[in-house]
């Protein structure tokens, strides 16, 4: 995955780097761990059994938002979502889809607008249960700025935030350990808390006071076992409990105009019964499939459950069916699923109606389409 959520360098090397002129916005990068696993603060409920050999998730302070895991169910779709803190409302960012090897990867660009923000609760969903969810545990462990409890806006406003300001802010926990930097409001003491996904079960991690240039460092070496997998967000808690800094991520890039974009699910072009059925088609079967062209002039094709070990060739044939362009060709494996990308198939300017169909040896076997299924 892109390492460019590798965000606050300074962190790792000193207290006075860290509180240096603050950058608006906040970044989150965390490892993707199973949600089955998670033991710190507290066990989850509700949690699936899919696999996941490793994963990793971020969300940067342009809005961006990117997401990779590896040995996770193989041909399988899973929800992206961000969940309020205790997990009883979520908002959909995208979707991965892995292949026969149980990878995926999931590239978004804008999706959160200026000045919104949220705390670190991402998560993979399939059939209704959190299967992943953005902890630490493995490879990089989490990292993210710290935000003003009332900036978060996404999935819902909170309510009942302190009113302390901060300049900067940023939490760190990795192999263990257990770094919260912070520069605020001179002489202040915090209380540090790991708050579970659940929303209720928390993990005390100590204080945090500020020196009289606002100031102030808690640092934890071997707070937690290397190999505790845990999940949550980071509390900075100011007086009578109030919660003043969540560990999160604050865009501050405001999204360009809306973009048509086509990104339309395949039906088989023999079952293809509205307005009228189609002439000549292909007896291929397959389960599902996707296409997307996207602002930047890419097409893609995902397919999963066609024919194994065959060429497919990808068209775009106009609305009036008058013209036809070939933009290539791809191979499904011994599983029949294949992928297929065409990088600025279309040039900046061109606008465009009609149809993708993917054919093998000349006959149209799937088109873009819709089902209704109730």
């Amino acid at each position: 995955m892109n390492k460019a959520f590798v965000f606050l360098m300074g962190l790792m090397v000193s207290v006075a780097m860290a509180t240096a002129a603050h950058a608006k916005g906040a970044d989150v990068h965390a490892d993707l761990v199973r949600c089955a696993d998670v033991t710190v603060p507290g066990p989850l409920s509700g949690c699936g059994s899919d696999p996941l050999a490793a994963g990793d998730a971020g969300i940067n302070r342009n809005g961006d938002v990117e997401v990779e895991v590896l040995g996770a169910t193989p041909d399988m779709t899973y929800d992206v979502i961000l969940r309020t803190l205790d997990g009883s409302a979520s908002i959909g960012l995208g979707v991965v889809t892995t292949d026969d090897t149980g990878r995926g990867e999931m590239h978004r660009r804008n999706v959160f607008d200026l000045n919104q923000a949220g705390p670190v609760t991402l998560a993979l969903s399939r059939n209704g249960s959190a299967q992943f969810v953005a902890g630490f545990g493995g490879e990089d462990g989490l990292k993210a700025t710290l935000v003003a409890c009332g900036d978060i806006n996404e999935p819902t406003i909170l309510t009942g935030c302190g009113s302390d300001t901060f300049r900067s802010g940023s939490v760190r926990i990795d192999d263990g350990d257990v770094m919260v930097v912070f520069s605020g409001m001179p002489n202040v003491s915090y209380r540090a808390v790991l708050l579970g996904l659940d929303g209720a079960s928390q993990l005390p991690l100590g204080s945090l006071s500020t020196d009289m240039r606002g100031r102030g460092l808690l640092q934890l070496n071997g707070a937690l076992a290397g190999n505790t997998i845990g999940a949550g967000n980071v509390l900075l808690l100011g007086a009578n409990n109030s919660v003043q800094f969540i560990s999160g991520f604050q865009s501050l890039r405001r999204r360009p105009p809306e973009v048509a974009r086509y990104q339309v699910g395949l039906l088989r072009c023999a079952a293809v019964n509205q307005l009228a059925p189609l002439p000549n088609c292909g007896a291929d079967t397959f389960t599902k499939g996707l296409v997307t062209i996207d602002e930047g002039g890419d097409v893609k094709v995902e397919i999963v459950g066609a024919v194994p070990a065959v060429q497919y060739e990808v068209t775009f044939v106009s609305f009036d069916a008058s013209l036809e362009t070939s933009i290539g060709t791809f191979q499904t494996n011994p599983a029949g699923n294949g992928q297929f990308r065409a990088h600025d198939f279309f040039a900046v300017g061109v606008h465009g109606a009609g149809n993708v169909i993917i054919k093998r040896d000349g006959v149209d076997q799937f088109v873009t389409g819709f089902a209704v299924v109730r």
